[in-house]
């Protein structure tokens, strides 16, 4: 803009001579950088979105490092902005941008831009689809009443591992493409339910997002001055929701989350801790628990499982219900972050970009994670759920991944569960209600917020509506966001202590 504004003091002479000095005003230029904005952010994260942009805002952005690392590596996408916006200060300078063709611009720039067009039609015209979703949500805190807990507690119950992926999507199973670099998970995604149709839904397309939907059956949903204030003011996370975490903590789980990073990043710290987490491990507090190097944003992938490992030991020796919680990030876009550990040993050539050797490292040490607890029988009792968090944002392989239809990945094992591929179309909010079911706490007829098991025979959702449809009504909807992000009344009574009966 500085520039802009210097150039505009190199206008027509003519003008000069004739006594014209007052400034003229760039209609143009705030509605360029708008748009150039936005495209910006396509390039970079795939997708526009304001919720998610409000969440990153409000509920804790990514640290000094990354974001160095991430305009590092899009130095092309915005030298070309610059190139516009001097090229645009230029035609101004010269006096070929007249009053005319600057308000035409601006125009243009104003019309073309989903930032400011999606809101505004939104606005003006009500969907019909607005209420569809609320009229399908299945509420299941009923399972969450320490007194419903107490009466299906009949045998010693399940414990849960549960392994959040980054961006460690199915399509990297195409090994013609991308090599081996989900060879290392391929014989847990056979032992049990494996989901090979498992598409991204609106609003489930980032880290914290993707927790929610697997946890809670739904979409993250956003309005950004409600959600905003009961992350500020009360440190509250969906608290008119009830997740995974909330129905575990009635029957007296022990529930655990380890991530590599900071707790506060998109509010996850706050997410787990609002839905029946006790024990909260951060990249920082991971570091410091093991008094270990870390990276640019917290703990790398061998840190946070080593961590893991000791509170997976401690959890099974007490003997307990527990849920273990991991967020592993070395497929993170836009380059992935590769563990030391890994470096000259993912078998991969050196000339395959950095991302796929990140990709098969954190693969890499998940096996060898659940290998070695399985050798101790730490695994005794417990299911195993695998997934992506998100579909991959764009990288250096991303036009390889558009190639094929992209799904995210997602694996159930451990005893009882059916080694089986459920083919059907399906999301991650259907992870909520299977993992209820696998733990022995199934919701009524396998539903459980919008989701449904995929250890039964109903359809889901994206199934019966196809994605397009239910997309739309994720969009539309505006009944249940303000429902989830209502405190319920505090529960007075105390959760039992769950165990063989």
């Amino acid at each position: 803009m500085i520039a802009l504004l210097w150039l505009d003091g190199f206008r027509d002479r003519k003008a000069d001579r004739q006594g014209s000095r007052r400034f003229r005003p760039y209609f143009s230029l705030f509605p360029c950088l708008l748009f150039l904005v936005y495209v910006y952010l396509e390039s970079v994260f795939g997708y526009f979105d304001w919720g998610a942009m409000f969440m990153h805002a409000g509920a804790g952005m990514l640290t000094p490092g990354v974001v160095l690392e991430y305009l590092w590596n899009t130095g092309s996408t915005m030298l070309v902005i610059l190139v516009v916006l001097l090229g645009l200060g230029a035609l101004k300078a010269r006096g070929t941008l007249t009053r005319g063709l600057d308000v035409a611009l601006m125009a243009f720039f104003l019309a073309a831009n989903p930032m400011l067009t999606r809101p505004i039609a939104a606005a003006i015209h009500t969907n019909p689809l607005h209420d569809f979703l609320s009229r399908r949500f299945v509420d299941i805190i009923a399972l969450a009443e320490p007194q419903v807990a107490v009466a299906s507690v009949t045998v010693a119950p399940k414990n849960l591992v549960h392994i959040f992926i980054e961006s460690a999507e199915r399509t990297y199973m195409n090994e013609a493409e991308f090599g081996d670099v989900m060879g290392p998970l391929l014989e847990f995604d056979r032992r049990g339910v494996s989901a090979s149709n498992m598409v991204q839904l609106a609003y489930t397309n980032n880290s914290i997002s993707g927790m929610v939907a697997a946890n809670c059956g739904t979409p993250l949903l956003i309005t950004f001055f409600t959600s905003r204030r009961y992350l500020e003011e009360h440190s509250q996370f969906l608290p008119g929701l009830t997740c995974l975490g909330d129905a575990l903590k009635a029957r007296g789980y022990r529930q655990n989350f380890v991530t590599g990073w900071p707790l506060s990043f998109t509010g996850q710290g706050t997410f787990y801790s609002t839905h029946g987490y006790s024990s909260l491990f951060g990249g920082p507090e991971v570091v410091a628990a093991l008094a270990g190097r870390g990276n640019s944003f917290g703990a790398d992938d061998a840190e946070v499982l080593d961590l893991s490992f000791g509170i997976l030991r401690r959890a099974q020796r007490d003997g307990k219900p527990f849920s273990l919680t991991i967020a592993v990030s070395g497929g993170h876009a836009m380059d992935g972050y590769l563990t030391d550990k890994c470096i000259g040993k993912t078998g991969l050539s050196p000339q395959v970009p950095n991302i796929l050797h990140a990709v098969k490292c954190t693969n890499m040490l998940i096996a060898d994670f659940i290998h070695k607890a399985e050798a101790e029988g730490l695994m005794a009792n417990t299911v195993l759920a695998l997934q992506s968090d998100h579909l991959s944002a764009p990288s250096a392989v991303t036009d390889r991944l558009n190639k094929y239809e992209r799904r995210n990945f997602f694996s159930l094992s451990g005893d009882g569960i059916p080694s089986r591929t459920y083919v059907g179309l399906s999301g991650t909010i259907d992870i909520f209600p299977t993992i209820l079911d696998a733990l022995g706490v199934p919701p009524a007829n396998g539903q459980a917020g919008l989701g449904v098991s995929l250890l039964g025979d109903r359809p889901t959702l994206t199934q019966e509506l196809g994605q397009g449809q239910f997309d739309g009504a994720i969009y539309a909807e505006d009944i249940l966001v303000r429902s989830f992000w209502q405190p319920r009344p505090t529960r007075s009574a105390t959760a039992p202590e769950a165990g063989p009966h």
